[in-house]
Formats: structure tokens, C-alpha cells, sequence
């Protein structure tokens, strides 16, 4: 629905074009195909990964390969790299498809349906040369589209902060729409006990322990998070095993029901050697055998946590809820990252009142001043409205 409202809503660029400005760029850029991309420097796009002025997971190496090798189609993929002139360092990297030419043009990141992170990858260290290139590019529109659409970007991130300061000085506005709330867990409270006291609060967190004393009746109970290539491996096919035996299953839209899925979710979330290191996976365990998995990725100091699943046959003791409190506990006891990211893309989840805090999300849209910036973000939030009420209709129906 969002994608048909881009389309269409794209044609207004005609009329309201506007000659590009010719920008000398401060930094070296190339557009490159889908070979171009996989030829990019494994350790210099790794390195950018873990450095980036705002951690996206979902643009990294193995996830970007992932897509690519099992997803994407390579017509019409392209990205946008961007080198520091001195040092030929990559400070910038966006995967992107196009519609339409010239004035028609409207791009986004090229993103599959796992995908749930459109911040471009921009170096830390060289963040101010590199998204002063990104914008100048997109006002001169020379080598890439003017109007350009980014879902799922944090609207108090260090990105749209910078955004906000340098859109201006290029010639460009930008707005926002599909603004959404979502969950994280930071740490404000000072430990476990803290968090739980003063979110979790006290009789939910009475509910899960109680459930976790009858599942200790079942057999031996044990949280684990595994990091190493081959734990994840075997976890990751637990978690595909597991989902596919529930309602996703049942539905046809859990990873195993669809070969080419599977096969990105064993490459991007750590199942096959060129992606390890990416995920780490949470278990809870009875008798050794995992009846809830949370798979987590991460570039950075923020841990995202975009799949989970638990095995029905245990859903009486809340096994997913079960395993979520024993993550908050995992993340107050280790140092390694400073906030947890849900990775969800509507408001309203669960994990909402067990991590206590959210941050604004939405889809950012950014091109030449004038009014088709605000007319495409207001087409793409009265395509999700339609959407949203045809969903009703055929749930009353």
C-alpha cells in the first residue's frame, strides 16, 4: 500500500521540478550495481558498520548479502558509497531501488520485508563530510533521485538531528509520516531489581516467576545466550523449527515456508559462516531443549531483537513473556550494550510494558523545497489509513 502510494503520488515531482544545483562534492561517490556491492572491501564495510553514526544492523555486510543472494532481485538495486578522498576510506554506504526518471524519480533503501532499519550508514568519525555529500547529491540529483522515502528511522536518532541542522543549507525539506512508537530498554534503572520495581512492577513480575516455578515442574529450566558461529548456527534451526510449528506456520509465512526465506534467515541472522559474528540467541531451555528463542543483531552498543518464537505445547506457562524477563535480567548484568531496540514497526507491543520506554519512529521523506515533499508523506499516511480500515472491514466481515 505504502509503495502504490509512492508511485503514484511520484508523478507530482513533474510539477513541481526544479532545476538541480551543481554541488562539488567533499567526498568521492559511486553508484554501484549489485556485483559493485558485493565487491565492496569486507573489513572497510565491516568496519563502517561498527562505527556508524547511528547503528543499523540491517545495513550491514552479512545482512545486505543475505538479501541479495536469496532476495532481492539485482535489476534496478544500486547503492550509493561514498569514500573519504584522502584516505579512501568507505564513510557512507545506501543500498537503493528507483521508480521513474528525471523529475519522476523517487527513491528509497533497498529494503526486503526483515529489513527494518533506512538510516544510511554513515562513518562517525567523518559523519559531517559524509552527509553533507548524501544531501548535496540528493539536491543536485547528478548521480541519484532528489526525492528520496526512508522507513523506520529513528526521529530522535544523531541522524535526524544532523538532517535536521544541514537540510536546509542544501535546498531541501523533508517531513515525516507512519510515525509509530517503539520499544526499548535502556538503562535508567540502576540493575535488574530496580527496573523491575519500578517498570516490570512487582505483581507481573509475581505472574512470571510463579510460571517459571510451575515450568520448573516440567524439568530443568536455564536461560542461555550464545555468540559463538556454531551455537548460533543450531539455535537459529531451532528458532526457524519453532516458529514453523506454530501459527506462522499454519499461516504460511514463517521462514520455512518459503525456501528463498529460509535461506536469508540462516545467512543474515548468523546460520551460515559468512554471517557470524552479526547474532547472538537467547534461549529458554527445559531439559537442555529451547522452548523460546530470540534472535538478536547488532553492529554497535545497541542490541536489536527482531525475531522471536516460542513452542506452543508450553504456552499455558508464558514461555515467550517467560524468556523476555530473563533477557531485561541478561542485559542489566552485562555491560555490552547500552540500549535494547524491539526492532518492531507498529505501535502497541507487548514488550512495551516490560521494557518501559519507547522512541519515535517513522518513515522520513526528503526532497527539493516546495509542496511535494509534505504531499508525498501525507499520501503515504492515507495509504496506511485505507489499509488499516480495509483490514477492519474484512475482520467485522
Amino acid at each position: 500500500m505504502i509503495e502504490f502510494a509512492e508511485a503514484a503520488i511520484s508523478l507530482a515531482g513533474l510539477l513541481a521540478w526544479q532545476r538541480p544545483v551543481e554541488f562539488t562534492l567533499p567526498c568521492r561517490a559511486v553508484v554501484l550495481d549489485a556485483n559493485g556491492v558485493r565487491a565492496i572491501d569486507p573489513s572497510a564495510w565491516d568496519r563502517l558498520a561498527a562505527d556508524a553514526l547511528e547503528c543499523n544492523p540491517w545495513l550491514s555486510r552479512q545482512m545486505v548479502l543475505a538479501g541479495l543472494d536469496a532476495l532481492e532481485a539485482e535489476t534496478g538495486y544500486h547503492a550509493l558509497a561514498l569514500y573519504n578522498t584522502g584516505s579512501e576510506e568507505l564513510i557512507g554506504f545506501l543500498p537503493f531501488r528507483k521508480r521513474g526518471v528525471g523529475p519522476f524519480a523517487l527513491a528509497r533503501p533497498a529494503l526486503n520485508l526483515y529489513q527494518v532499519g533506512g538510516t544510511p550508514l554513515i562513518s562517525r568519525e567523518h559523519a559531517a563530510l559524509a552527509l553533507t555529500s548524501l544531501l548535496d547529491m540528493m539536491a543536485s540529483g547528478s548521480k541519484i533521485p532528489q526525492r528520496w522515502v526512508f522507513p523506520h528511522v529513528a526521529m530522535d536518532g544523531p541522524f535526524m538531528e544532523r538532517l535536521r541542522r544541514k537540510a536546509d543549507r542544501a535546498g531541501l525539506d523533508f517531513a515525516v509520516a507512519a510515525a509509530y512508537q517503539r520499544p526499548v530498554l535502556r538503562r535508567d534503572a540502576h540493575d535488574f531489581s530496580s527496573h523491575v520495581a519500578t517498570v516490570v512492577g512487582k505483581k507481573r513480575a509475581k505472574d512470571i516467576e510463579r510460571n517459571l516455578r510451575r515450568l520448573e515442574q516440567e524439568g530443568v529450566v536455564a536461560f542461555e545466550r550464545v555468540k559463538n558461529a556454531e551455537a548460533v548456527a543450531a539455535r537459529v534451526e531451532d528458532f526457524l523449527r519453532i516458529e514453523a510449528s506454530g501459527w506462522k506456520g499454519q499461516r504460511g509465512t514463517a521462514f520455512l515456508s518459503r525456501p528463498r526465506d529460509a535461506s536469508f534467515a540462516r545467512r543474515a541472522y548468523g546460520g551460515m559462516p559468512e554471517a557470524a559474528g552479526l547474532a547472538s540467541v537467547d534461549s529458554l531451555l527445559l531439559d537442555g531443549e529451547p522452548i523460546a528463542v530470540s534472535i538478536n543483531i547488532s553492529t554497535g552498543r545497541t542490541l536489536f531483537t527482531p525475531k522471536c518464537a516460542f513452542d506452543e505445547r508450553y504456552r499455558k506457562f508464558g514461555p515467550g513473556m517467560m524468556l523476555e524477563y530473563k533477557v531485561i535480567e541478561a542485559f542489566f548484568a552485562e555491560d555490552a550494550h547500552r540500549e535494547m531496540d524491539a526492532a518492531t514497526t507498529v505501535d502497541g507491543h507487548v514488550i512495551s510494558g516490560l521494557w518501559g520506554q519507547t522512541k519515535p519512529m517513522g518513515t522520513l521523506v526528503i526532497g527539493p523545497k516546495g509542496f511535494v515533499t509534505q504531499w508525498i508523506a501525507s499520501g503515504i499516511d492515507a495509504a496506511i489509513s485505507v489499509k488499516s480500515w480495509l483490514k477492519r472491514v474484512l475482520r467485522r466481515g
